[in-house]
């Protein structure tokens, strides 16, 4: 525990990891948060991990608040260990040195283009989009919310498919834990974020939900374009010169 804890605060730099990356990985966190697998379950969701009704969720704001954020806690927390393991994993097999060519930059970059066709739902893979299901008691603990976060985070994985994947894809390539650990930590703030808004602003906010489920669409567009806009700029290595730039418009920023 002490080892994840550890990871956990290094996540809260971006050490290794770059600006635009982080920014894709906190934009494709907020994405996921939009799909049909959240989004239009989120009242069941905010009922489930603090005790309140459905109906009586606007009038205990400040308790399903709290319950909230100890889910974005636990769901954040289980990124960030995924996050670490995979950019190990890219340590382990020296990732860096393979993306360091041109060739492999190319084959990465196309792997993106590939997942943001495949969320345009343009082409379709049954089992990839195979829904799971977990089973859970309510939670009666703080703790016990913040391990319903935790599994709800893995949970979500088979339904955000693409977008998950190309982030923790990201993580591999950091090649150390650190790195592939802040990259999912920016994911993890993308879905928690808003989570926790609406936990603090559900009456406010209910409204703002409802209007966006009628853009699903659109926002499959979204998500599909950006993967495929990222990837065409990896391939290209014109996202080496945007982070150039970057780097000259904010120096004290590692981009």
């Amino acid at each position: 525990m002490p080892v994840a804890v550890d990871i956990l605060a290094d996540a809260f730099t971006v050490s290794d990891a770059s600006l635009v990356s982080h920014l894709v990985a906190f934009a494709a966190g907020v994405l996921s948060f939009l799909t049909p697998c959240v989004l239009p379950l989120l009242p069941g969701y905010l009922s489930f991990v603090s005790g309140v009704g459905i109906d009586d969720l606007g009038s205990h704001s400040r308790k399903v608040g709290i319950a909230s954020f100890a889910f974005t806690l636990g769901i954040v927390f289980s990124y960030v260990v995924q996050g670490a393991a995979a950019g190990r994993a890219g340590q382990f097999f020296d990732i860096q040195n393979f993306l360091a060519s041109d060739a492999m930059r190319v084959i990465a970059g196309v792997v993106l283009v590939v997942f943001g066709v495949l969320t345009l739902d343009i082409i379709r893979i049954s089992w990839l989009m195979r829904e799971r299901r977990f089973k859970l008691k309510k939670p009666a603990s703080f703790v016990g919310i913040l391990l319903a976060g935790v599994v709800f985070a893995i949970g979500l994985g088979p339904c955000t498919t693409f977008l998950y994947a190309s982030v923790i894809s990201l993580a591999i390539a950091e090649g150390n834990p650190v790195g592939g650990a802040s990259l999912m930590f920016a994911y993890g703030l993308g879905i928690g974020v808003p989570f926790v808004a609406s936990g603090f602003l559900f009456t406010y906010l209910i409204g703002t939900f409802s209007a966006v489920k009628r853009h699903f669409r659109a926002i499959r567009i979204i998500s599909g374009g950006l993967l495929i806009l990222f990837g065409l700029l990896l391939a290209s290595g014109e996202l080496t010169e945007i982070s150039r730039w970057l780097q000259n418009v904010l120096p004290s920023i590692d981009v």
